[in-house]
């Protein structure tokens, strides 16, 4: 896959954890997880699908005989150990109960049980995520420049929107949910170095649908200052302009997003 292509799987499988773990229910009470949901994510991994017994598993090999086994109910068990051991374990035939070594086992998964739950979800996202190149280059960043350009020119919010949002995950910005904005305008911020309690950020993103508008506004800003709010209720009502408009904040994103790659090399 293209770099664009793996950017949007990330996006999607983040999505799908954010969803599966927002929703999962865990003890006390009844196990519970939107099988669809896991599904998606699930085979977005190297996971394979295998029936044993009355039971279905994603297996993937470790070592040897021994496989990280997941079952696919409510409680989303992951194991090491080999698909008959699981299938001992969690599904039994009555011959099997005979024997006190095999009712122990039955009895006890833990020296097995790897995670359960919201930290298997945790575990199929990372390995959903490690499938996933996600190097870029220049030219890369260009492709994703000239899609936002074009999303622009056609003032399709849709494709800005979407071009936007690889920006905001590339370079790790984040949603910011100000009281003080109405309607529609997303406003995204990358965080800065905390020096304090109070939290801080830089580069202000403000993306708006009816009509569309995008600008940045370059610098520090921080949710709790008063003067900074206030200038995004200004911007809001016409009395601010930002630092840059339209394409140019894409320039300046793939400008950032160059920084950061020549940062790590």
């Amino acid at each position: 896959m293209s770099f664009i292509e793996n950017l949007k799987a990330k996006i999607k499988a983040d999505g799908l954890l954010l969803k599966l773990v927002s929703t999962m229910k865990e003890p006390p009470g009844k196990w519970w997880v939107d099988k669809a949901l896991i599904q998606e994510l699930v085979e977005m991994t190297d996971f394979e699908h295998k029936k044993f017994r009355d039971l279905h598993l994603y297996v993937r090999p470790l070592e040897g005989e021994i496989m990280e086994v997941l079952v696919f109910d409510n409680e989303l068990a992951i194991y090491h150990t080999t698909v008959a051991d699981v299938g001992l374990r969690k599904s039994p035939f009555w011959q099997e109960m005979i024997s006190i070594r095999n009712i122990k086992k039955i009895m006890n998964h833990h020296d097995v049980l790897v995670s359960k739950g919201k930290e298997s979800l945790k575990r199929i996202h990372a390995n959903a995520l490690a499938l996933l190149n996600l190097t870029y280059t220049r030219d890369d960043l260009m492709l994703l420049l000239e899609d936002a350009r074009r999303g622009l020119e056609r003032e399709s919010i849709e494709q800005v929107q979407e071009s936007l949002d690889l920006f905001v995950d590339l370079l790790a910005f984040e949603l910011l949910l100000l009281d003080v904005v109405e309607g529609d305008l997303q406003i995204f911020a990358r965080p800065a170095h905390q020096n304090g309690a109070v939290p801080s950020f830089e580069n202000l993103i403000l993306f708006g649908k009816e009509p569309l508008s995008l600008g940045l506004k370059k610098g520090s800003f921080s949710p709790e200052d008063d003067l900074d709010l206030a200038w995004v209720m200004q911007y809001v009502r016409g009395k601010k302009t930002a630092d840059l408009k339209g394409i140019d904040v894409f320039k300046f994103l793939t400008e950032l997003a160059l920084e950061k790659a020549q940062a790590v090399q």
